[in-house]
């Protein structure tokens, strides 16, 4: 439930008020979005974030559910799919597509917020996940499986992106690994010094290459 907060009234200046956009709106929502849930904005926040009245905001949205989902149509409409040669195989599809989400999330973190409002995805992340639905219709994959298919596709590239965000910054700040047993010692200690080499780049094409290894062997069955 969004907290409804009491809005100071603008301060009153002189010559012309300033005239309120729907690009502007949009702005002001993706700074509160910056430290807050989609669900935790109100109209009255973007409002106080404008200095302006909290009705001027309805002659574009009529509501906070219309301002969020185009909020997610303005977040989502960013992401660019790579160009895929035709005839190429379905494999190198959906990694380009996979490449493409985390370098849209790291361009544009607040996007992870605008995956689901009010407890349901949003049509424009629908759309984000149609190259993945197509791939698996050409398969010949039914609906119930294709269902659990990108359920389990999504909910696994995007928990890898998400955690990524903080696993890289931590591992460069790994402490050594203490370890009773002499004989590894030498090479934990080695491994713990190579550790904050490592990329979060690397890290999601090794885990983006598993999750299609194992969507093959999940498609021919």
């Amino acid at each position: 439930m969004s907290i409804q907060r009491p809005v100071p009234p603008p301060r009153r200046s002189r010559g012309r008020p300033a005239k309120i956009t729907r690009d502007k709106v949009i702005d002001a929502v993706l700074l509160l979005l910056e430290e807050s849930a989609p669900d935790e904005v109100s109209m009255a926040d973007v409002a106080e974030q404008l200095a302006v009245p909290v009705m001027s905001l309805y002659n574009h949205f009529p509501n906070t559910s219309e301002l969020m989902q185009a909020v997610a149509d303005h977040t989502f409409g960013l992401f660019r799919m790579p160009v895929i040669r035709n005839g190429a195989p379905w494999e190198d599809e959906l990694l380009a597509w996979l490449r493409a989400l985390a370098k849209h999330f790291r361009r544009y973190p607040v996007a992870l917020r605008m995956i689901s409002i009010e407890g349901r995805a949003t049509p424009a992340w629908q759309r984000i996940v149609s190259p993945l639905l197509r791939v698996l219709q050409s398969l010949g994959v039914d609906d119930q499986r294709a269902a659990l298919l990108v359920a389990w596709v999504t909910s696994q590239a995007m928990g890898l992106i998400y955690i990524e965000d903080f696993a890289e910054p931590a591992r460069r700040l790994t402490p050594p690994v203490s370890t009773e047993d002499n004989n590894h010692e030498g090479w934990v200690s080695a491994v713990n010094q190579a550790l904050p080499a490592v990329r979060r780049e690397q890290v999601f094409e090794l885990g983006f290459r598993s999750l299609i290894s194992v969507l093959q062997e999940e498609v021919e069955k």
